[in-house]
């Protein structure tokens, strides 16, 4: 039943004086979570280094949250990236990211992990891949394989025990181009990469890429609290999909309505909350989040830029 599913929504962190009244409309519309981003970029920006007054700044705004009532999680990696990371390889380098991504995992969980009500370590990583490496195979496989192992990394420092880790895994249904093999087999490469590597590698701890060899990767079997899932349509089947394939964990919603119009994003969200209702007759959902709280260019919230909610959000509060 839904009156069980947490509901929440994005709140961007990055200006200290609207985020404090961001929140307290948040809970005045009755969220009941919100997720802030610590930025990589501006939290360490350079080498080593790091922002204090920037976690101060989150460790209060997540303090003001729990006083409101809502449970502050935090996503710690975004599309923009410490421009001395992605000088040195960023991602695109096993050996830079095995250095400093955990080493940034470790810094937020030592400064929010007694104020933070849950992690999301990063989101839409099939996205992410496409836009770091969009056209060599190979060297897109050697990136996937990579932020697998960042994933794995960031659950030895945030697992066992601590605040939950959720994934959002931009997970969709893959339909070829055309008859043709070749766009045949590229919806398969697709549908893999953004289901069977890793929820497959949760299930069972196997890294899976088309094109390379699979290979076992120490502790990443089970390596999360929550299956979380970044999804725009089609939610029913993908939760389905999902808890077939992965290990047995609560599911989760983070959603982006489709649509040009509020109108097209409300009907959007209201056969969102059909299909998670089916779902959870069944299923665990544990959480829905919607992808910004507030109108922010080019994104679309629940409500505009001064906090009037919109239909999509009536449609998101009424669910």
């Amino acid at each position: 039943m839904t009156d069980t599913v947490s509901r929440g929504a994005v709140v961007p962190a990055h200006d200290p004086e609207r985020l404090a009244d961001d929140l307290a409309f948040a809970a005045e519309i009755g969220l009941t979570h919100v997720r802030l981003d610590v930025a990589w970029a501006a939290g360490a920006p350079k080498a080593g280094a790091i922002h204090e007054g920037l976690f101060e700044a989150l460790a209060g705004a997540a303090q003001h949250a729990r006083s409101l009532g809502l449970a502050p999680w935090f996503r710690l990696l975004q599309a923009d990236l410490p421009h001395w990371f992605e000088d040195d390889g960023g991602f695109t380098d096993a050996a830079t990211a095995g250095r400093w991504w955990p080493r940034w995992v470790e810094a937020v969980a030592a400064r929010l992990g007694d104020v933070a009500a849950g992690w999301v370590p990063f989101e839409a990583p099939f996205a992410m891949a496409q836009r770091m490496v969009p056209d060599d195979p190979r060297k897109h496989g050697e990136l996937v394989d990579t932020l697998v192992v960042a994933w794995r990394d960031a659950w030895r420092v945030l697992g066992g025990g601590g605040p939950p880790v959720a994934t959002s895994l931009d997970v969709a249904r893959e339909t070829p181009a055309n008859d043709s093999e070749p766009a045949i087999q590229a919806a398969r490469r697709r549908d893999h990469l953004r289901w069977t590597t890793w929820l497959g590698g949760l299930y069972d701890g196997v890294v899976r890429i088309p094109g390379r060899a699979d290979r076992p990767l120490a502790d990443l079997a089970g390596a999360c609290d929550v299956i979380g899932l970044a999804l725009r349509s089609d939610v029913e089947t993908a939760l389905y999909r999902a808890a077939e394939m992965a290990p047995p964990r609560p599911l989760a919603v983070t959603f982006r309505p489709t649509g040009r119009t509020d109108t097209e994003q409300a009907g959007a969200v209201a056969a969102m909350w059909r299909d998670v209702r089916r779902a959870a007759g069944d299923l665990d959902v544990a959480a829905v989040t919607a992808a910004t709280l507030c109108d922010r260019p080019p994104y679309d919230g629940l409500a505009t830029a001064d906090r009037r909610l919109k239909d999509s959000g009536e449609a998101f509060l009424a669910g």
